[in-house]
């Protein structure tokens, strides 16, 4: 896996921005690192980031927008 494949371009867009990626991506990536950390110490080929990169192209995860407004 690596950020050509998904292309960054359609995960961007798929986001909405670059900076909601950044850290959607970032946050699940934290998340893989504690509850997979067995599968990163064996496979470390494959980074937490890419692997949540890919996750969240295929629709694995998405972007829920909370707001405190009533």
């Amino acid at each position: 896996m690596s950020w050509l494949n998904p292309p960054i371009e359609k995960v961007i867009e798929q986001a909405g921005n670059k900076y909601i990626l950044c850290s959607l991506v970032s946050k699940r990536a934290k998340e893989l690192l504690l509850d997979k950390s067995e599968f990163f110490k064996e496979n470390q080929k494959i980074k937490p980031i890419e692997y949540a990169s890919k996750e969240f192209y295929e629709g694995l995860y998405t972007i829920t927008n909370k707001s405190n407004k009533e």
